[in-house]
């Protein structure tokens, strides 16, 4: 993402999904770490099948499910 238009877009959208309880947008690569609570793989798939692929400038998501929380805020 280069345009300071399409960044302000996809924060603004990301930001506005009941799902998505936390969004960094860090150095590097991947751009973005967005947190999603959903219920389950199925529900994931819709979610980032309907809201995620559909926002500007996304060209690749890059997924990974937590396993086990050894350390964190809950």
């Amino acid at each position: 993402m280069t345009d300071r238009q399409t960044v302000e877009e996809f924060e603004r959208a990301v930001a506005g999904f009941d799902k998505v309880t936390e969004v960094r947008r860090v150095f590097g690569v991947p751009d973005y770490i967005i947190r999603v609570d959903v219920a389950d793989g199925n529900a994931y798939e819709r979610f980032r099948t309907e809201k995620i692929t559909k926002l500007p400038a996304v060209h690749r998501i890059i997924s990974h499910q937590t396993m086990k929380l050894v350390k964190g805020i809950e």
